[in-house]
């Protein structure tokens, strides 16, 4: 069977495409975390009484936090350790003691993390990622919304040639108010019935890069690297590009926070690292790869 015969048939029968990926379950998700990461790693457990630990999304791990881990010194020698992961692997690692920070890159609010004290550091710019050889530069938001939903089921209904659509979605923390999924379907978990589901971000990226006829919506930090290589390409939004200016400006729609919660303040080795991030330098390595907040307040 070739390759469009078998997309073809994912499409009509929405059966998995590899191991990892099950057939959409509807409107009505399991319940249970899927915030952890398969492989989010451990925790240093030797540390110093200045150093801090970090368990939390791969976003921001990778979008930023590992960098700072490398510069970072408190005044006191204190160092921040970094381990990645999802949401709830954060909030777990908090709540347990395991780590003095927890990451997540969904609202707090109306999180399993709501109760906990909480800084945001950045926006994560999410991207509309393609095949290369989809003929399309730019979408509208409503166009998006109605790929999402199911509504557009070809891409000619957009102008971008006689292929299917096949949206391919990860299963993210539908216990949550996830910014995307709130800002296309109003919160709702229902993605359009035809979708390819996956389970991590590694495997929505490489699928998209397969197939000509897949879209997915990821973290730039996340598709950075296929991006960078061209095997994926990043959609404009209304016309406006997924950058750092764009989303300052108000024009790019897709966003979400990122931010770290704690089980209480403790001055003597938190503030030095906030300090830290919203100082010139820190907001140089925030914004590397997302988009800092103005400043970090501590």
């Amino acid at each position: 069977m070739n390759r469009r015969n078998l997309l073809k048939g994912l499409v009509a029968g929405g059966v998995a495409l590899a191991a990892g990926k099950r057939a959409n379950p509807g409107p009505s998700l399991p319940t249970g975390s899927f915030c952890r990461a398969p492989r989010g790693g451990s925790v240093p457990l030797v540390r110093g009484p200045f150093d801090l630990a970090y368990q939390g999304t791969h976003i921001l791990t990778y979008g930023a936090l590992q960098a700072v881990g490398r510069e970072y010194r408190s005044p006191q020698g204190g160092r921040l350790l970094v381990t990645g992961g999802g949401c709830d692997d954060g909030i777990a690692a908090v709540r347990e003691g395991r780590a003095d920070l927890g990451g997540m890159c969904c609202p707090v609010a109306g999180s399993h993390a709501r109760d906990l004290p909480w800084r945001q550091l950045a926006w994560d710019i999410k991207v509309a990622v393609v095949h290369p050889d989809l003929p399309l530069r730019t979408l509208s938001l409503a166009a998006l919304r109605d790929i999402a939903s199911g509504a557009v089921r070809r891409w000619g209904d957009l102008g971008a040639g006689d292929r299917p659509v096949a949206l391919v979605v990860r299963r993210h923390c539908p216990d949550k108010l996830e910014p995307v999924r709130d800002l296309l379907l109003a919160g709702r978990p229902a993605w359009s019935p035809r979708s390819l589901w996956v389970d991590t971000d590694q495997q929505l990226v490489d699928t998209v890069a397969r197939f000509p006829g897949a879209i997915g919506l990821v973290s730039r930090v996340l598709a950075a690297p296929m991006l960078a290589t061209g095997r994926l390409r990043a959609l404009h939004v209304d016309g406006a590009p997924p950058t750092p200016a764009a989303i300052r400006a108000g024009q790019y729609p897709l966003k979400g926070p990122l931010s770290v919660v704690f089980r209480e303040w403790e001055d003597r080795r938190m503030q030095p690292l906030f300090d830290f991030l919203a100082s010139a330098r820190g907001q140089a390595l925030l914004g590397r790869q997302l988009v800092p907040v103005t400043a970090v307040p501590a």
